[in-house]
Formats: C-alpha cells, structure tokens, sequence
C-alpha cells in the first residue's frame, strides 16, 4: 500500500469515526495491518482520569492478558525512559500512545515486528491520532456542568452492556450489571433558599461523591437536572445495595457549603437480558418513586417491592397525589 506509506489515509479514516465501538475497530484493523501476524493488545485509560487507570481495549486472540503489576510497570518504564519502542522483557515491544504530552497507554505487541522499525513512526502517529479522536468523542458524552456522562450517552452504553452480556451468556460468565436512579432529596428547597449557583454547586460535589464511590470501569451519568443514574457491577443484590447504601450515608454526613447537609434516595433494579431500555428505567424509576415515598433518605431495590409493583404499578399504598419527588 505505497499511497499510505505514511498512514494518513488510516488517519484521515480514524477522524471519521464517530462512535468509540468504530473507531477501536478502526484502529484494531489498522494494526493488524502494520503488525501482521503478530499477536497484540492495546491497553489505555478511556476515562481521561487524573490517574491513568489503562484496561485492555482489545487483543489479539492468543494474547496473554497482562495483569494491573504488569500494565503499571509497562506504564512506568515508557513513561520515565520516554521511549517510542521497548523490548523490556526481550519478547514484546512496547509502542506508547500519548495525548497532549501525556502518556495515557500503549500498544504491547510480540518482538518480531521489530524487524519493521520503519512502522514504528506510523504507529506511533496513528495511536496519537485515534487518542484524540477518543477524547473529543468523550468530551462530547459529558455533562458539561458535573462532567459526568451524559443523558445522551446512557442508553447505548446500556445497550452495550446488554449485548455483551448477551454474547457472554454462551460462555455462561455474565456479570451481574445494576441500573441506580439517584435523586437529591429536596432539591426544590436548596435553589429557592440559596440560589442556582449553590444549586449547581451541591450538583457537582453530589457528582464528585458518586463518581468516587463506583469503579472506574462502572458508569455514572447526569440523567438530568438533581437526578443521576449509575450502571455498575457487584456479585448480587445484597451487595449492590451496600454499595449504594454506603454512598448515600457518605453523602448524608457530609457538609455542604451554605446548605450545610441533605440527603438522596435511591432505587435499583439488574440489568435482565430480555428487558430493554426503557423497562429497566421504569423499574430503577419506579423503586425511586418508593424510596420517595417511603420518606426519602434510602435505597429501595425494584425485585423487594410487592408483586403488584412488578407490571410497573406503584401498588397498593402508592398515591400518586402523595409523592413529591422535590
């Protein structure tokens, strides 16, 4: 392919992507074209965080997973030698992906493809192009008050992981996925008594505690206004609702600025395979409703509420008239 011995075609095609699932497969075909045979992974930190976290995007099949010891030394070493390629272990090669001089992860890829340094300049380049392309794609999910993930960018990322549970069901090791509503009790109160600006300032420190309180590879989303919604694994029910019972009692002492303290409710509901979208939000919206009712300042989990609930009824002793969820 001599009209792109320098990869821009890759690169021009690489900045025309604009979903993530395209562009990683656009860079998986690309680098299976510059390394050929060989067997490689790609490990970055998609999270932009302060700290970069990199998890493994996509492998060759047959590449040995590397484990957090093996990807943080990897990280180290490129990061204080500032090498382009490093055979450190004598049977891989290490290409660096860097975004605004920050290093953010690297490709791994088997010794022999050392033999075609002249690739090594383009796939450097490349990486560093599908990286900014990944951020601009990021920053285009964010709320761009809490910088949590969007209202937008809820629903395919649910849908992503119920297809990938879908596929994993065949090999019978699914996680167990959890959909949370989270809204700030009496939210109303604080914008009247203290003004937007406080308003938005208890969004963003809610946003902040919520966003510490999940793994870095779960999802937290500003779904509007005072209300969030996170997606995040746990080993079952009982311990999805400890995860957001110790959140909401964090938030429940801690001290805000002018409106001192307040409080969340919470409802969940586990991503089922045959539900879609719209099922699973009215389920974790209908447990909102009766941690609401319930006096606010608690969790509720959808599969504990009475049978009646489960057709998407509030039941018995839910009126409508007495819910008020400001």
């Amino acid at each position: 392919m001599k009209s792109n011995h320098c990869g821009h075609q890759w690169m021009i095609a690489l900045t025309q992507k604009l979903s993530e699932c395209e562009l990683d497969l656009e860079l998986k075909n690309i680098l299976e074209h510059l390394l050929e045979d060989s067997y490689f992974a790609l490990y970055m930190d998609k999270n932009v965080g302060a700290q970069p976290q990199p998890i493994c995007v996509f492998a060759s099949q047959g590449f040995p997973a590397y484990n957090n010891k093996q990807v943080s030394n990897a990280m180290q070493t490129l990061d204080c030698e500032l090498v382009r390629i490093s055979g450190q272990d004598g049977k891989h090669c290490f290409f660096p992906m860097h975004r605004n001089g920050k290093l953010i992860g690297f490709v791994v890829a088997q010794s022999k493809v050392l033999a075609k340094l002249e690739n090594a300049f383009v796939i450097t380049n490349i990486l560093n192009i599908y990286a900014n392309q990944q951020y601009l794609l990021y920053r285009s999910r964010l709320d761009p008050l809490t910088e949590l993930l969007n209202r937008q960018s809820f629903d395919s990322e649910v849908m992503d992981i119920l297809q990938q549970n879908h596929l994993l069901s065949e090999l019978g090791d699914v996680p167990n996925w959890f959909l949370a509503m989270i809204d700030i009790d009496h939210f109303k109160e604080v914008n009247d008594n203290f003004g937007h600006v406080i308003g938005d300032e208890v969004i963003i420190l809610v946003a902040r505690m919520l966003r510490d309180s999940f793994d870095h590879k779960d999802f937290v989303f500003r779904y509007g206004g005072e209300e969030f919604t996170v997606l995040f694994r746990a080993n079952d029910m009982q311990q999805a609702k400890q995860m957001l019972d110790a959140c909401r009692r964090n938030i429940a002492k801690r001290e805000f600025p002018r409106v001192k303290s307040l409080t969340v409710s919470c409802g969940f509901c586990q991503l089922i395979g045959s539900d879609m979208v719209p099922q699973l939000v009215q389920k974790a919206d209908t447990a909102l409703y009766a941690a609401k009712n319930g006096g606010r300042n608690q969790v509720v989990n959808f599969h504990e509420l009475p049978t009646a609930n489960l057709s998407g009824d509030y039941g018995e002793g839910f009126d409508d008239d007495m819910l008020e969820l400001f």
